[in-house]
């Protein structure tokens, strides 16, 4: 099952104490911000600050993470990112392949936006409440493995090898995640099922500590202490 980097596994305690369901929490990062926020996910990808800043506004160009005409508005010179634009950002470095992220993944989370949404905000309340009950799997030798959180399964599909078509998106519970992990056929399902209650855990945790960063600056160095 696809995971998050080494960097966004651990867990962070200061999440808001509650959340309704279908509630987002209320981020609003600048880009400045946002980009020290990828950096301390691991997502810039050994690049330097500078050449991620301008992938960043690249992607900014095609449409991710921002509706159409948030980024390009006069009145919204200086953009922020609220919650669901940072999981949107996020999923897309995710799922870079060779540093770039493919066509078919930015159609997909544009056109699907409406549904990714949902599950993004559905992601964070299981951060706090654990809505989900836990898979396990048990080996004979008496071992034991626990799989929690929603899982999201963006359908990629591929045709010789190629990117070709991602969605419709679909939330999977522990127990989804594991039957669709152990049905996949290697080749065609190269991305299988992403703890998206991990992206939001660690999204929303780092997004609370987030250091004030004045405008023009690139991504800053990630946090080592």
């Amino acid at each position: 099952m696809q995971s998050p980097p080494t960097e966004m596994r651990k867990r962070n305690s200061r999440l808001p104490a509650k959340s309704e369901a279908n509630a987002a929490p209320a981020l609003a990062l600048t880009h400045g911000q946002a980009m020290w926020l990828m950096t301390e996910l691991g997502l810039r990808g050994g690049v330097s600050g500078s050449t991620f800043n301008s992938y960043i506004k690249s992607l900014r160009r095609l449409g991710i993470p921002f509706e159409t005409g948030k980024a390009q508005s006069k009145g919204h010179r200086h953009v922020t990112y609220d919650f669901e634009e940072l999981m949107e950002l996020t999923v897309a470095l995710l799922l870079r392949v060779y540093g770039t992220v493919p066509d078919a993944v930015l159609v997909g989370l544009r056109n699907f936006r409406n549904d990714l949404r949902p599950i993004y905000r559905q992601a964070f309340h299981d951060s706090i409440t654990r809505t989900f009950p836990a898979a396990r799997v048990v080996e004979r030798a008496g071992r034991h493995l626990t799989v929690e959180g929603l899982f999201l399964d963006l359908n990629i599909r591929y045709v010789a090898g190629q990117m070709v078509e991602c969605g419709p998106p679909k939330a999977m519970s522990p127990f989804e995640a594991i039957e669709t992990f152990t049905h996949a056929e290697v080749p065609g399902r190269s991305y299988l099922p992403l703890n998206v209650t991990a992206v939001a855990e660690l999204i929303v945790g780092r997004s609370c500590v987030a250091p004030s960063i004045r405008r023009g600056r690139g991504a800053p160095r990630a946090h080592t202490g």
